[in-house]
This record gives structure tokens, C-alpha cells and sequence, in this order.
């Protein structure tokens, strides 16, 4: 729909299973699309955990990450 690979970014799913290959444990999702802005959290992380079994984050905007 947003032709990301013309734009040079990943989608949920190439980020999540770049991640599970590294075996990374922590994923968090930014520099999002605003089309869908009030389920966009539920929705990326429903697709992302299909490809990702670590703890996967998607902010809101400004919504703060402890670290």
C-alpha cells in the first residue's frame, strides 16, 4: 500500500524477522505510518509477533520507553 522498499524502509514483517534471525530480545518499532493511528499499536504488534518471539514495543507518539 505504501510501497516502503521504493522509500528504503522495512515493513513490521521484515523487521521482525530480521530480528528473530539476530535473535534479538528486544524490538522496538518506530517512524510508523499515520493512516491508522488508533489501532496502529495492536495491529503491528499482532503482525509482528507472528514473525518475532521477543518482546516487541510500539509507541505511541510520545509515549516514553524506560530503558
Amino acid at each position: 500500500m505504501f510501497s516502503p522498499y521504493e522509500k528504503h524502509h522495512s515493513t513490521v514483517k521484515d523487521a521482525c524477522e530480521r530480528a528473530e534471525r539476530l535473535d534479538v530480545r528486544n524490538l522496538l518499532l518506530y517512524h510508523t505510518e499515520d493512516k491508522n493511528i488508533h489501532n496502529r499499536k495492536e495491529l503491528y504488534i499482532e503482525e509482528g509477533q507472528k514473525y518475532y518471539s521477543g518482546n516487541l514495543y510500539v509507541p505511541d507518539d510520545l509515549e516514553t520507553i524506560e530503558l
